[in-house]
């Protein structure tokens, strides 16, 4: 008769430790998609909300291209109106890719960042040119969209639950957005947020991530 200290015994595994997950790899039991209340398909319309107005904003700087007056013209307002909504789709998109990361600390930053930027662009639009406290805005919600789209992409990439290529362009289309607005760089970034939106939209993004998930319980012992 086996004795009851043997390993595999009913009371050796209760008393035995389970082992803590190392660095780098997520707690037994977390599945992606996260919950969340940005959903794929809310996610995907935001990025090509996002897309397609940046694609406007960008065609329109390359044709009518801004000059030096401090005096904002009813074209500007109604491309401040234009980026305005743009920021706040992309405010939303962060949080739904928040889903396919480790944490959502990084795309909560940066939703902030893009909401708080909207309270310059509101008020310049409304008063027709930009007010004293507008710089002072824009440098503390430029650098929190900043550090947040940086965290959430090492957090996707470090998740694997989205494209390389979708993750890692995430802290770039702050670039042409706003530092190469005046030459068009708004179409480039609504290029790459309207495909975002695309493979939101198709479920690509929620099969890879259930896909990824499955691949993962297979190769673990035990699961």
């Amino acid at each position: 008769m086996a004795s009851l200290t043997e390993s595999g015994s009913a009371p050796d595994r209760e008393l035995r430790p389970s082992p803590r997950p190392t660095a780098g790899t997520r707690p037994a039991g977390a599945a992606y998609p996260r919950p969340g209340r940005v959903g794929h398909r809310l996610a995907g319309a935001a990025a090509l909300t996002a897309g397609a107005l940046s694609i406007v904003i960008g065609t329109l700087q390359i044709l009518f291209p801004q000059d030096e007056d401090p005096t904002i013209d009813p074209r500007t307002r109604v491309i401040l109106a234009m980026f305005t909504v743009s920021l706040w789709a992309l405010a939303v998109l962060f949080l739904g890719l928040a889903r396919y990361a480790g944490s959502s600390w990084g795309a909560i930053v940066a939703a902030v960042g893009t909401v708080l930027l909207t309270v310059g662009t509101i008020t310049s639009a409304v008063n027709g040119v930009d007010l004293e406290f507008f710089p002072i805005v824009a440098m503390a919600a430029n650098a929190l969209w900043l550090i947040g789209s940086i965290a959430l992409c090492v957090s996707l990439v470090r998740a694997r639950r989205v494209g390389l290529w979708l993750a890692i362009a995430l802290p770039f289309v702050q670039v042409p957005l706003l530092f190469l607005s005046q030459l068009g760089g708004g179409t480039v970034a609504g290029a790459y947020l309207v495909a975002v939106g695309c493979v939101l939209l198709a479920g690509r993004v929620q099969q890879r991530a259930r896909r990824r998930e499955l691949e993962e319980r297979s190769a673990t012992p035990g699961a």
